[in-house]
Parts: structure tokens; sequence; C-alpha cells
């Protein structure tokens, strides 16, 4: 199980980082294209918009299976049992398991409406099924931090 995890986490961390690159490599490309050709580089700009939407939420993974995301401190002090981090991450399995289904909902819709972005005229559900991802992973993650707590990395985040 763990060897999973680490696969997953590096692969999407892989692809956090492509996108960025494909973001930066865009932007770069298109304000050279400005400055230097007078000619804007066409759907650059919404391109990378995309490329960082994947890369941001993805973020949310990456900080879920390093477990370095934003958490109360506060209640540890309060509630220093070690069932209440068990819970917490049931809670958020259930929540993140929630927020999948209305993104699988949200995609749905996108493909049966058409949806285009503005510009490029792309479909736009082939980049919504980020979210679905995002939070299905991040569902999965804390589902199996709370059924073997030794998967779980010890908390590295700030807060």
């Amino acid at each position: 199980m763990q060897r999973y995890l680490t696969m997953l986490l590096r692969v999407e961390g892989m692809v956090a980082v492509t996108a960025y690159a494909v973001t930066c490599g865009l932007l770069l490309a298109d304000v050279f294209a400005r400055e230097f050709l007078s000619q804007a580089i066409w759907g650059a700009q919404k391109m990378a918009v995309f490329g960082a939407i994947v890369a941001g939420i993805l973020g949310l993974t990456i900080a879920v299976g390093n477990n370095a995301h934003l958490r109360a401190n506060f209640a540890d002090r309060v509630l220093p049992y070690p069932w209440v981090d068990r819970l917490g991450d049931l809670i958020s399995a259930i929540l993140f398991g929630g927020l999948c289904w209305y993104a699988i909902e949200f995609v749905s819709e996108s493909i049966q409406f058409k949806d285009k972005a503005e510009v490029i005229h792309i479909p736009l559900w082939p980049i919504q099924l980020v979210f679905p991802y995002a939070f299905g992973t991040a569902a999965l993650r804390h589902l199996i931090f709370f059924l073997v707590p030794g998967t779980k990395p010890e908390h590295t985040g700030e807060g």
C-alpha cells in the first residue's frame, strides 16, 4: 500500500511540474512573440491558465499525500487523543468523496452541454477531469490513512 501511495504521489508531482513548465513556457513564448514579433501566440494565455489550474488542483493531492496541508493545531491540545486524527481522516474522506461526486456531475454536465473554452474553442471537460480525480484521490488517501494509520506520513505542514 505504501509503495502505491508513493508511486501515485511521484506521478502527480511529475504531472504538476509538467503543467507548470508548460504554463511558464507558453507565457514566456507569448511575451517574446508580443515584444519581438509584434504578434501574440493564439490561445497561449488561455492554455497557460488551464495548465495552472491543473497544477494547482494537483497541489491538493500532493499536500494530502505528504500530510502537508494546513490543519488546526489548536485542536491537538484540546483533544489530544489518537483517535481524533483518525476521525479527521474519516471525515475528510467523506467530504472529499462528496466533492468528487459533485465534480463528476459538473464534468458530466459540461460534456452534455458541450461547453467549450472561450477563444480557443476546445471542449472543457478534459481539463475539468482533474477536479474529480483530485477530490477522489484525496478521499482515497484519507480513507487509507483512516484504515491503515501507519501509511500516513508525519505532519510537515504549517498551521
